[in-house]
């Protein structure tokens, strides 16, 4: 017999535990994100950890090891230490050339290790790591799988991949942060039928109140991953435009984010706004608790699973200027006056212009909303959705 084998023979099999053993002791969740860096994924993932970890044994598997972790991942990283929750990782290595098989069987070692009930995936990445895995180990398969549907573009440009996946996984079970998350999921073709993923809306911690900021420049942030699906290259548009329509030059633009757009933005936004100050920075850990310190947010984004920096500016008093994107626009109260369409840099232009014209008005529009997203966006809420999700996995079947 193979080292391997006799490995797998000795080592605890998830799967041994009696139904009524499973009903008596803790869930064992593994929770697996892309990395442990700037994600709206990976902030939830890591926000459930913490809101259930009391009543949950966690571990997180990070598909990609990163070389050098940035501020966000860091603490992230303490966050979890301060918990007790143990780490993995997946591969340095390319994806697409061997890295995806080596993280699919650091994966099934992993759970295997940490006997997991539940292995809870966030975004497609880790969907895809998971599938291979449970080729390449056949016992993963019978662990139960919880999905959560981040975004309402899924498989882009990948289809087909997209479509096995969605097949290979279909026996567990789903949630959804958005209506249009989950309407994205269920349009996947599967040879079963799957029931749509019930919605459970992320939940966000409300941040304090910012106070009106009456002297100095007007600050105005955009804090995402320098990608196509935020929008990010649509900013040297969206700024010129904004210069264009007002006369006040002391505005200060922070862009705090990294990503494939990074150098191609950073040559782009030279000379864009003459006068305004506009500067590229890394992305800024525990935002949420920083909103006070800018007068407005951008989000220009062409699509979205949930704009969580949407709830968090307008639970802050911070008006946000943004897109009517899918995702997004779940966020926006009806008829909100400071949006534009999807690729419209000029209207969004124009609408950041309004917002430094009148910040006051501004502010004034969206404080009465700080109630409605606390209630509508209860992190108690969310957790008892992932707890019961995590319990119904669990459950025997007849």
């Amino acid at each position: 017999m193979s080292k391997a084998a006799v490995n797998a023979a000795t080592e605890p099999d998830p799967l041994a535990a009696t139904p009524a053993s499973i009903g008596s002791r803790r869930p064992r969740v593994m929770q697996v994100v892309t990395k442990l860096d700037l994600g709206g994924a990976e902030s939830v993932a890591v926000d459930l950890v913490g809101a259930l970890h009391e009543s949950v044994d966690f571990a997180m598997f990070a598909v990609f090891a990163l070389d050098a972790p940035t501020r966000v991942g860091r603490d992230m990283a303490r966050r979890l230490a301060g918990w007790n929750v143990p780490v993995f990782t997946g591969t340095a290595g390319h994806f697409k050339k061997g890295g995806a098989l080596v993280a699919a069987w650091r994966l099934a070692k992993a759970v295997r290790r940490f006997r997991a009930d539940v292995v809870h995936l966030h975004t497609e990445v880790p969907e895809l790591t998971c599938a291979i895995a449970t080729v390449l180990s056949p016992r993963l398969a019978r662990v139960q799988v919880l999905r959560t549907v981040h975004n309402c573009e899924l498989w882009i440009a990948w289809g087909k991949v997209g479509r096995w996946v969605t097949q290979r996984l279909a026996r567990g079970s789903a949630i959804a942060v958005s209506l249009a998350a989950a309407q994205a999921d269920a349009a996947i073709p599967t040879r079963m039928p799957r029931a749509p993923a019930p919605v459970v809306y992320n939940g966000v911690a409300p941040p304090p109140i910012a106070p009106p900021r009456t002297r100095g420049p007007y600050r105005l942030l955009f804090a995402a991953r320098l990608v196509p699906a935020k929008g990010s290259d649509l900013l040297p548009r969206i700024l010129h435009a904004a210069h264009a329509r007002t006369a006040r030059r002391d505005v200060e633009v922070t862009i705090a984010g990294t990503g494939p757009q990074e150098a191609q933005l950073g040559e782009a936004l030279h000379g864009v706004a003459p006068g305004w100050t506009v500067r590229m920075v890394p992305p800024i850990e525990q935002l949420g608790a920083h909103l006070g310190e800018w007068d407005g947010v951008l989000m220009p984004s062409r699509f979205e699973g949930l704009g969580l920096l949407a709830i968090e500016a307008f639970m802050a008093g911070v008006p946000l200027a943004a897109t009517d994107a899918p995702g997004l626009s779940e966020v926006l109260p009806q008829d909100y006056p400071y949006c534009a369409q999807v690729d419209d840099a000029e209207a969004l232009g124009a609408v950041v212009a309004r917002m430094i014209d009148d910040p006051a008005g501004a502010r004034s529009h969206v404080a009465p909303l700080r109630a409605a997203m606390i209630a509508r966006f209860s992190p108690t809420v969310m957790a008892d959705g992932y707890l019961s999700a995590y319990r119904a996995a669990m459950a025997p079947t007849a």
